[in-house]
């Protein structure tokens, strides 16, 4: 999978487009964008029609957006409620088990200084590979092993987990954490919710708080001005824990 180059924006429609090969001439239904403006530092770009388009140099969720999926991703809602809750930053490091398409892991990696992820399923560990080739990011860790098993890092900042049974990993998170680090597990219903929260008494792991995220967009133009009739709602169930 190759880097995403250029983003285009149409400028009459607001229509994006990622360019993967500024060598080749990029055709859309506005016109064709020949390959020596894809090349080109020009902020402007007209195509064969005469229509214009803004050319940028991809942002990160440009990126994101153009990740292979698999397995259902973590939402944007719920990453950035992890990054604001955590505080990880560039001298951080975090684990992220159960990887799946990479929507965490690779969120974390565009603010951590490094990145460990555990992904056992062969399938959603060749997506990752894709998906970190496609993102170009070094600092990302992709590990093809059984976090149930255990955690070979160790003062970490952050370990967040998307498992089926993330109770199995709460001694192996508290050895991997750092004095202060924080644990966020993320799981779509109340009764695994139950048992992970059971799972830390006694342990060096103290739950903070269970949160739910409702994302509702709303609709702006002329005279309307009302929320959009459908919403993102219950995604999952995130819980903050930290190791002190």
């Amino acid at each position: 999978m190759r880097q995403i180059q250029k983003v285009l924006i149409e400028q009459k429609t607001g229509k994006k487009y990622v360019v993967k090969d500024v060598d080749d001439d990029f055709h859309t239904s506005a016109g064709v964008i020949s390959s020596a403006d894809l090349k080109s530092s020009k902020n402007i770009v007209k195509s064969s029609k005469k229509e214009n388009f803004v050319m940028l140099s991809p942002s990160f969720p440009d990126l994101w957006e153009n990740l292979q999926r698999g397995p259902q991703v973590i939402a944007q809602k719920d990453i950035g409620l992890i990054l604001a809750k955590t505080g990880v930053n560039q001298n951080s490091i975090a684990v992220d088990a159960g990887g799946g398409s990479g929507s965490l892991c690779f969120s974390l990696a565009n603010v951590c200084k490094e990145v460990a992820v555990y992904e056992i399923n062969p399938e959603h560990f060749a997506i990752l590979e894709k998906n970190k080739q496609l993102l170009g990011r070094s600092n990302v860790l992709l590990k093809q092993e059984d976090v149930y098993q255990g955690i070979t890092e160790t003062e970490v900042d952050l370990v967040t987990l998307d498992l089926p049974e993330p109770w199995k990993v709460v001694v192996h998170a508290e050895r991997a954490l750092k004095l202060g680090g924080f644990l966020v597990v993320y799981l779509p219903n109340l009764l695994q919710l139950k048992t992970f929260v059971d799972s830390t008494a006694r342990t060096g792991i103290t739950v903070l708080e269970t949160l739910e995220l409702l994302e509702r967009q709303w609709k702006i133009e002329d005279r309307i001005m009302r929320p959009e009739f459908q919403m993102l709602g219950h995604t999952g169930f995130l819980t903050f824990c930290r190791k002190w």
